[in-house]
């Protein structure tokens, strides 16, 4: 992946400041082994705080946030609106369609 890393690369680059993107709604359990993370200053490069604010009215940075399949296909087509965010949504999409499989939410963990 160029963006995401899942559990293994995480653990072996170690660090908190990761977002971590895990599968049904948040736990309060970090670092789960079918989670993908991204690091703070990759999406923060990538704006996808303004993407998931934008497509949901609501995002939190610092907490959790969980998103269902209507709000997903929001940020899917928002994202079709700015090349990145288009790239990261791709690179996400297999993770998300293997998580709606099971859970009817996915949580993003901010840090």
């Amino acid at each position: 992946m160029k963006y995401f890393v899942n559990y293994e690369e995480w653990k072996a680059l170690g660090g908190t400041n990761y977002f971590e993107f895990q599968q049904g709604r948040f736990k309060n359990k970090f670092w789960l082994e079918n989670s993908i993370c991204i690091h703070m200053d990759v999406f923060d490069q990538l704006l996808l705080d303004d993407l998931f604010y934008f497509s949901l009215g609501a995002f939190d940075y610092f907490g959790e946030t969980d998103i269902n399949k209507e709000q997903w296909q929001k940020i899917v087509e928002k994202s079709k609106e700015n090349e990145l965010w288009q790239i990261a949504v791709e690179e996400m999409t297999p993770w998300v369609e293997k998580c709606f499989v099971r859970h009817k939410y996915f949580s993003i963990v901010g840090v």
